[in-house]
């Protein structure tokens, strides 16, 4: 407020004072507190817009705003070199010359770091996300920041999107040199298998800043016996490569046991030793398999779809054929002649379970156990009910029935999209199937005209999922090869691929990778009470249990720190009382020490953009009109007490 504008201020007041209290009010004694506090009140209303804010003025843009990452990949040295300090203690070197007014730390979440205790923060994030940070920034009325940062940001191309759509300057200060790496993204292997089968294990390689003539060798060792070795070359940066490795699991003898494997790359392919292994458990036993078919029709059709399932279901394929007085053959490389128990105990350590019979051939203990298995592929040659699904076979319907387009929406729609059906053969029987349930996997009509009729169904019942074909002899269309054998394989695969998404035989299971960043989780199959989970250290000491009645069909456990456990489960399943241990092992996820894509540190100039003069105006200050409005009503007690109206 300029010295002009108090004198004026007070000028009007000290007139107005004098005006109302020396000509209009009566002259009694005391009169003059009144008048002072009537000036100051008329003070306070003229010179109150100009006077300051008890608060200050409203917060404008910090002047420095630093970014800084907090991921877990800062733990990493900046360079491959002894001694080398970490990236995170350089950029708290960095942070401490370039003296910012704001500090935002950033992983998963933006999170605001006091300035009196950077020194302190630690880099646990399991994320790198700089949008949010960016976002959060702007929001404060950052013009431009400053990011202090290894570079490994997941989100690089939205960050910088979202700085440029935002009129946000960025500056990104790399803080670790460039180093040639490859590490394993993941690894996928069957949670059980049979002893004498092969087991395939998968590992994802990613690599950053690797030549094209560089190689590498990944290792598969079981109970820390070296079984497989692949020599290969390793993916174009930012990108994935998969290799397959395979061991055969020796003979545990009787009942399962559970081997651990560790696949790793050779020395060097990781220099900072953070993403060159990975390990997991696998359960050996006798009756263990992906898949289970069992038939009692004796024709091609076994021969057509066992290397198919054995190829699509992880942990493989094991085919039985009915040849009476409950004898069956089992269709292998050496094929041999197996009791009934032997089948019925395959099939309950299957993902997949597969009938190929007319209902009224399915055998009681196979009805059971389509009634109470998770997954279920029944292909039909005959009528009637089909024991455990709620499904109805009737028929053959009369006619040659054509497979016609469209394609109807189902699991298998993606895989032909742009096949050709004009050169398919009509289906030699077509039956009647009641409910259709969720998904009509192809459709085919009589004559090429008319009403469409499934060739496929597939529905759910709570958990489990089921499918039902229709149509007989589909091994026509894979003898045949070309176009009928592509449209074959695709709905063999789309249907197959379906089911056994997140498949369990047991009553009870673990989903997913155990990781330290999530929690546990089981499947639970229908039917199953009386769960009871117990998670213990290496040392047996308890660290979760939990029991449940009546679960649903997923039951959380605990978040663990990485280490190994073992899990102790005690059920009432559909197929009786079910008792279980098994071995896992925590690990973090390795997506945030996994190497990415170089690219060049990111430079994006501000937009300043013009503030409007309402924006740019201080605050209007509240206290002076409180102030005047207490004051007037002490003037207005006073003024009574003396007399005055």
């Amino acid at each position: 407020m300029s010295p002009l504008l108090w004198v004026l201020a007070v000028g009007i007041a000290g007139a107005l004072v004098r005006w109302a209290y020396g000509a209009r009010e009566e002259r009694v004694e005391g009169r003059r507190g009144p008048a002072v506090l009537r000036a100051l009140v008329l003070f306070l209303i003229v010179a109150g817009l100009a006077l300051p804010n008890l608060r200050g003025r409203a917060p404008g843009p910090p002047g420095r705003v630093v970014l800084l990452d907090l991921s877990r990949s800062m733990r990493l040295p900046v360079r491959v070199a002894p001694n080398a300090p970490s990236r995170l203690d350089s950029a708290l070197v960095e942070l401490g010359r370039l003296r910012p007014d704001r500090v935002i730390g950033f992983g998963a979440e933006p999170v605001p770091v006091p300035l009196d205790s950077v020194d302190r923060v630690e880099a646990t994030a399991e994320r790198t996300r700089l949008r949010p940070a960016l976002e959060a920034a702007r929001l404060g009325g950052a013009d431009s920041v400053w990011v202090l940062t290894d570079g490994a940001w997941e989100d690089r191309a939205e960050a910088t999107e979202a700085a440029r759509g935002l009129g946000l300057g960025v500056k990104e200060i790399r803080l670790a040199e460039r180093t040639p790496r490859i590490g394993i993204a993941g690894v996928r292997a069957p949670a059980r298998a049979r002893a004498g089968d092969t087991v395939r294990v998968a590992v994802e390689l990613r690599a950053a800043g690797v030549e094209a003539e560089d190689s590498v060798t990944v290792d598969l060792r079981v109970d820390s016996a070296l079984l497989a070795r692949a020599r290969v070359e390793p993916p174009s940066a930012g990108r994935g490569a998969t290799v397959e490795l395979a061991f055969v699991p020796d003979d545990p003898g009787e009942g399962s046991v559970w081997r651990r494997y560790e696949v790793s790359l050779a020395e060097g392919a990781d220099p900072y030793g953070v993403s060159d292994r990975a390990a997991g458990w696998v359960e050996i036993s006798e009756s263990a398999t992906g898949a289970v078919l069992v038939s009692t029709v004796p024709d091609w059709e076994a021969r057509f779809l066992l290397p198919d399932l054995d190829r699509l279901v992880l942990g493989g394929a094991r085919a039985f054929l009915e040849l009476g007085d409950g004898r069956y053959l089992e269709l292998a490389a050496r094929p041999r002649v197996v009791e009934e128990g032997l089948v019925e105990r395959a099939l309950r350590g299957a993902r997949l379970l597969v009938v190929q019979s007319a209902p009224a051939d399915i055998p009681a203990w196979l009805g059971r156990a389509l009634g109470s298995h998770p997954r279920t592929f029944v292909l039909a040659r005959g009528s009637g009910d089909v024991p455990g699904l709620g499904v109805r076979i009737s028929g053959p319907v009369p006619g040659e029935w054509y497979a016609m387009p469209p394609i109807p929406p189902s699991p298998a729609a993606a895989l032909l999209t742009d096949v050709d059906l004009e050169p398919l053969p009509p289906v030699r029987e077509l039956y009647a199937v009641e409910p259709e349930g969720r998904w009509r996997i192809l459709d085919a009509r009589r004559d090429r005209r008319g009403e469409a009729r499934p060739l496929l169904v597939a529905g759910e019942r709570g958990d489990a999922r089921w499918a039902v074909s229709t149509a007989a002899e589909w091994w026509r269309w894979a003898l045949r090869g070309g176009e009928e054998r592509r449209v074959y394989d695709g709905v063999l695969a789309g249907v197959v691929g379906w089911l056994v998404e997140d498949a369990t035989s047991e009553p009870v299971a673990l989903a997913g990778t155990p990781r330290s960043d999530r929690a546990l989780e089981w499947r639970v199959r229908p039917g199953t009470g009386n769960l009871s989970l117990r998670v213990t250290d290496l040392g047996g000491a308890e660290v979760w249990s939990d029991t449940v009645a009546a679960p649903g069909p997923r039951i959380a456990g605990p978040v663990l720190p990485p280490g190994r456990y073992e899990v102790a489960v005690v059920a009432e399943g559909p197929d009786g009382r079910f008792e279980a241990t098994r071995p896992i092992e925590i690990e973090p996820d390795p997506a945030e020490l996994l190497p990415l894509a170089e690219a060049p540190p990111a430079d994006i100039a501000a937009v300043i953009q013009a503030r409007s003069p309402a924006e740019s105006r201080a605050p209007r200050p509240v206290w002076p009109f409180a102030l005047a409005v207490v004051l007037l009503c002490v003037e207005w007690v006073w003024r009574h007490r003396i007399g005055l109206r």
